[in-house]
């Protein structure tokens, strides 16, 4: 659920969601691998992308294909 809200701008379900999970489900994979922060800097392109973001991010949620300034990161580097 945490993945799917989080590209979707609903800044009440996302916060709903973070004060209700665990951490290991903030930082859950999908099928692709991606965490839901991933989901953010790869799918979410909205003027409240940074504070979506930041809500992750105070959580402790972590991207695994980008670094914490939401640069790409590159396979093998």
């Amino acid at each position: 659920a945490l993945h799917y809200t989080a590209m979707c701008n609903n800044t009440k379900s996302i916060e709903l969601l973070l004060n209700h999970m665990t951490l290991v489900s903030i930082n859950k994979k999908n099928w692709t691998g991606r965490t839901p922060l991933d989901m953010v800097y790869f799918h979410n392109h909205s003027a409240l992308r940074q504070e979506i973001i930041a809500r992750l991010r105070l959580k402790g949620a972590k991207a695994t294909d980008y670094d914490e300034n939401g640069r790409y990161i590159e396979e093998g580097n």
